[in-house]
């Protein structure tokens, strides 16, 4: 069955045939799909829960521009999330990026390529972009929020100082969100 005739079923025979394919496929698959799941609701979050300057919009009606560098899949499921939605009046932009420089024409960029996070961190550096990865080092490099796993849960860390560091005003609901909140 195709995906796209999925949209015609009613909820509850949509989430038995999810369990079924996730039974059918084993326990991992679907715990990443969740871990997926997860990371784009906290991302959209993210979004809502931190002030731009109007000096981060090339424009009054630019889009909100979320950069992904690594985890196409995730940038894909991020796309059909936001559909149709907005952060702040303003649309979502999702941009695959290759390169760091890139990274500047961003508001928020998912750095899921553990190889070019330095310099995307270096690009951004002290520019209005929230720069979000994974991993215990991170934050440690100059990231703003981190991603980790604790047990079976997605969970993240952030740092208040790189975030205010990059012009960026962290919301109170996204310090009391996260696991913990170092360097300020």
């Amino acid at each position: 069955m195709k995906a796209s005739s999925l949209k015609h079923l009613p909820g509850s025979l949509k989430l038995l045939l999810t369990l079924l394919v996730c039974l059918a496929a084993g326990q991992t698959r679907c715990a990443a799909q969740t871990q997926d799941d997860v990371t784009v609701a906290f991302l959209y979050n993210f979004a809502r829960f931190v002030d731009w300057p109007a000096a981060a919009f090339p424009s009054a009606d630019a889009p909100f521009t979320i950069g992904f560098i690594g985890r196409p899949a995730l940038s894909e499921k991020f796309g059909q999330a936001v559909q149709g939605k907005n952060v702040g009046g303003r649309e979502f932009s999702i941009r695959k990026l290759d390169d760091a420089s890139a990274a500047t024409t961003c508001q928020i960029v998912f750095i899921g390529d553990e190889a070019k996070a330095s310099a995307v961190l270096a690009a951004v550096k002290g520019k209005p972009v929230l720069c979000v990865g994974e991993g215990t080092t991170f934050l440690a490099d100059g990231g703003m929020i981190a991603f980790s796993r604790e047990g079976a849960r997605l969970v993240f860390d952030v740092s208040p100082a790189a975030i205010t560091a990059a012009t960026l005003k962290p919301g109170d609901k996204l310090i009391k969100a996260a696991r913990s909140a170092k360097g300020g």
